[in-house]
């Protein structure tokens, strides 16, 4: 097929033939409206390859700073934004607060941040919580023909539970704030949770095969940082405070209230989000130092290209606060009236 014909932005692949009449590849039946958000060329030319290798039709619209992505925005409706970690002014932080704004068309289209841009590794609950997903380039078609919906960034829980009706009452308690799994024995659960790694798991002590207490113990062998609520009839202070030793991060005495049941999960998931977050920034932060210690030793040597592109690095690195109503609604004002 000759692609020196095509529309300016479309995509095709480049081994596309006709087939028999009435016969059509459903994939390539799907012609995509992307955005492109990044501050150089090159992520625009990486998707037009990897598009055409999967035989995707697609129109690209590129975007290398704020003042273009709100344009772009205002002017239609996309299938999909695909962004590198950082454009020249604004990182995957500020464009997706302000894309989830509301002050566009559809504050719900699907944000994808390309993983190969990241310097450091961007935590599930992060990016769930700010609605975008992380994908490697080379997996960017499979998820651009299934897309999520904004459901699909609701926490993850996992509630291990014995007793059926106990069970249900937990799932459609938490089932507008969560996407649940249950599990009605401790290995069954364990197994979930090793396929799944829950945001957040509630657990109840007393189950069959596999009991609560060592099964918190087998889950925190493996990650030591994840929260787990117990749920207990037990009230005795001695089996807390050593299932606290232990690494539960909170006690739900039965029986309990829904709105007690709510706001505690609440508060263990929002805990976990803050610790993730701070060890977020303190892996950025060390990667920072890094850098400075290298700009130090290129300045150190007059080497000015070497020093100019550390800069460049840093700069993609350093984190930046997402922007305020007011900021948000100043640039989409400014863009709105040109």
């Amino acid at each position: 097929m000759d692609l020196a014909g095509k529309l300016p932005g479309e995509v095709r692949s480049a081994h596309d033939t006709e087939g028999p009449k009435g016969h059509h590849d459903p994939i390539l039946e799907k012609n995509m409206n992307l955005l492109v958000a990044s501050a150089f060329g090159d992520l625009t030319a990486q998707l037009e390859r990897q598009l055409r290798t999967d035989g995707i039709v697609a129109d690209l619209t590129s975007a290398q700073s704020a003042d273009e992505l709100v344009e772009a925005l205002l002017e239609q409706r996309f299938d999909g934004l695909i962004a590198d970690y950082t454009l020249h002014d604004i990182d995957i932080w500020k464009l997706s607060t302000l894309v989830r704004s509301g002050r566009f068309a559809d504050p719900a289209v699907p944000i994808y941040l390309i993983q190969e841009s990241c310097e450091t590794e961007i935590p599930r609950i992060l990016a769930n919580e700010y609605r975008f997903k992380v994908a490697a380039l080379d997996q960017l078609t499979r998820m651009l023909i299934t897309p999520p919906d904004l459901d699909a960034f609701k926490p993850t829980l996992l509630i291990i539970e014995d007793e059926p009706d106990a069970a249900n009452i937990a799932f459609h308690a938490l089932a507008d704030h969560y996407r649940i799994d249950v599990a009605r024995e401790g290995r069954q659960g364990f197994e979930l949770w090793l396929r799944q790694r829950h945001d957040l798991i509630l657990l109840d002590l007393m189950l069959p095969g596999l009991s609560g207490d060592r099964l918190l113990t087998e889950i925190l062998a493996v990650d030591c940082e994840q929260p787990v609520i117990i749920v207990t009839a037990f009230s005795g202070l001695e089996n807390h405070k050593n299932l606290l030793i232990n690494g539960a991060s909170e006690f739900l005495g039965k029986p309990y209230s829904l709105t007690e049941l709510r706001k505690l999960c609440q508060t263990v998931h929002h805990r976990a989000r803050l610790v993730t977050e701070i060890h977020y920034r303190e892996d950025q932060f060390k990667l920072i130092g890094h850098q400075l210690w290298l700009l130090d030793r290129c300045l150190a040597k007059n080497d000015h290209v070497n020093s100019h592109r550390v800069m460049q690095r840093m700069q993609a690195i350093i984190p930046a606060l997402s922007p305020s109503d007011d900021e948000q609604f100043k640039l989409v004002q400014s863009v709105a009236s040109r």
